[in-house]
C-alpha cells in the first residue's frame, strides 16, 4: 500500500546568469557587462569584424563568433551571448516528479513517434487551461497554492508540460568595451537602413512591436511568406525573411524606450522544431519539413553550470500526444534527470520548494548590418532551457529549506 503525504508546495523562480550559447566556440557564453549590467560591445569600424561580444570571464577578448547557415553553407555570421531577461513568461499545464527515468530516445527522423513515458510520474500540478507565470529576477511566483498529495519515496526525475510559446520582455543597454562610453547599435527601422537616424539606433535596445503593431517573433521554422507555405504559427505572423537588415531586426534601439508601437512590449520565441531551419536564407525558399525534429535528448553535462544534469524535450500537440508536423506543435514536454537533486519524501517532510534557474534564458545576437557592414545591429533573440531544483522542508530541519 502506497503511503501519501500532504505537503505545502511553493514554486519559486530564481534567476542565474544565463550561460549557454549557440556557438561553435569553446565554453558557455555569459555576456561581459559593466557594473550596471550594460553589455560590453566592440566594433572595429572598417575592418568587417564580426566579433562584438566578450566572455564575462574574459571581458577584454572579443573573439567570440557564431557559425550559422547562409544559403546552405555554414559561415561566420556574428556574435551572440546570454543575459538574464527582465521578464520571461511561461504557461504551465503540468508538473510532476518521477521515480523512474521517463525519457525515451527519439528516432532521428521528422516522423518520430517516440515520447517520454510518464507512467511512473506523480502530478503535483495539472491545469488543462494552463497557468501563465511571469518570471522576474529575484521574485518568487506561486504556481499553485495549498496542499498537494505525494507518495512517500525518492524521485530523481522531474517533468513539466509548458506552452511552446515563450514570451520575453527585456530592455538592454550597451557600452563601449574600453570604458563607460555609450555604444550605439542599429535597431529595427521599418523602411530603410540609415545609421544616422537617431530614432532607430542608440545605446538602449528593447523588445517591441513593429510599426504595423505586429509582435516580433523568432521560430526555428523560418518560413518565408512568399514560399506559399504556412505564414503564421500559433497566431503570430512569421517573418517574411531572415534578419540581416534593419527592417528585419528584432529589437528597437534608440537613446531611450519609445512610445506607441515603439513602447516596451513582449517578444515571442516559438519552439516548434529541434532540427535545422526548414528554409535556407534566400528568396526562393521552399520549406523542407524533413528537417523538422520533434524530440531531443541532451547528454549529461551539456551545461557546465550543471555538470551532472541531462534533459530531454518532446514537442506535443494540444492533446499531449507527440506532434508530427511543425504547424501542430502547441506544447513542450521538458524532462530533467539530476542525480544531485534526488527528492526524498519521508514522513518528516512538511514542504517542497521548486526553483527554476533560467540559464540560457535569453540569447542575444548582434551582427553586422548587411547594408552597413561597419555597423552592428540588434538582429535576433531567442529563448533557451530552464533548470529545476527542488528543496524540501522537514521537521528535523526546524523549518529550514534544504
Amino acid at each position: 500500500m502506497n503511503r501519501t503525504l500532504f505537503l505545502l508546495f511553493i514554486l519559486s523562480i530564481f534567476y542565474t546568469v544565463p550561460s549557454y550559447s549557440k556557438t561553435y566556440v569553446d565554453g558557455y557564453v555569459v555576456c561581459a557587462t559593466d557594473a550596471n549590467g550594460a553589455i560590453l560591445v566592440k566594433d572595429d569600424s572598417g575592418t568587417n569584424d564580426l566579433s562584438s561580444f566578450a566572455y564575462a570571464s574574459d571581458p577584454t577578448n572579443f573573439d567570440l563568433t557564431t557559425i550559422g547557415e547562409v544559403g546552405g553553407t555554414d559561415v561566420d555570421i556574428g556574435a551572440s551571448c546570454d543575459i538574464t531577461p527582465d521578464n520571461y513568461k511561461l504557461k504551465f499545464f503540468k508538473l510532476g516528479f518521477c521515480s523512474e527515468d521517463p525519457t525515451r530516445a527519439p528516432v532521428n527522423s521528422a516522423s518520430n513517434t517516440v515520447v517520454a513515458d510518464l507512467s511512473s510520474c506523480i502530478d503535483i500540478f495539472d491545469n488543462p487551461d494552463g497557468k501563465e507565470v511571469n518570471i522576474k529576477p529575484g521574485e518568487e511566483v506561486n504556481l499553485l497554492e495549498g496542499e498537494i498529495v505525494l507518495p512517500l519515496g525518492s524521485y530523481q526525475y522531474m517533468y513539466t508540460i509548458i506552452d511552446n510559446v515563450v514570451n520575453i520582455k527585456h530592455t538592454q543597454t550597451y557600452v563601449a568595451a574600453s570604458g563607460a562610453d555609450d555604444f550605439n547599435i542599429l535597431g529595427y527601422n521599418p523602411t530603410q537602413n540609415d545609421k544616422t537616424d537617431a530614432n532607430f539606433m542608440g545605446k538602449t535596445c528593447w523588445t517591441a512591436k513593429n510599426d504595423s503593431g505586429v509582435t516580433m517573433m523568432h521560430t526555428q521554422s523560418f518560413e518565408l511568406a512568399e514560399s506559399g507555405g504556412t505564414t503564421t504559427i500559433r497566431g503570430y505572423d512569421l517573418p517574411e525573411d531572415y534578419t540581416g537588415s534593419q527592417p528585419l531586426a528584432k529589437f528597437r534601439c534608440a537613446s531611450a524606450v519609445g512610445t506607441g508601437n515603439a513602447k516596451l512590449d513582449w517578444f515571442v520565441s516559438i519552439v516548434n522544431s529541434f532540427g535545422n531551419k526548414m528554409c535556407a536564407v534566400d528568396t526562393s525558399c521552399t520549406r523542407d519539413e524533413s528537417k523538422f525534429r520533434n524530440g531531443m535528448n541532451t547528454t549529461r553535462g551539456f551545461n557546465t553550470n550543471f555538470p551532472n544534469v541531462k534533459q530531454a524535450y518532446y514537442l506535443l500537440k494540444s492533446d499531449n500526444t507527440i506532434a508530427t508536423d511543425p504547424d501542430d506543435v502547441t506544447k513542450l514536454l521538458w524532462v530533467q534527470d539530476d542525480p544531485d537533486n534526488i527528492i526524498n519524501i519521508t514522513e518528516n517532510t512538511v514542504g517542497l520548494k521548486l526553483n527554476f534557474k533560467t540559464n540560457n534564458a535569453l540569447s542575444m545576437g548582434i551582427h553586422q548590418d548587411a547594408n552597413n557592414s561597419d555597423e552592428l545591429m540588434a538582429v535576433q533573440i531567442w529563448s533557451g532551457t530552464i533548470f529545476g531544483n527542488v528543496q524540501t522542508k522537514t521537521r528535523r530541519a526546524r523549518g529550514a529549506w534544504r
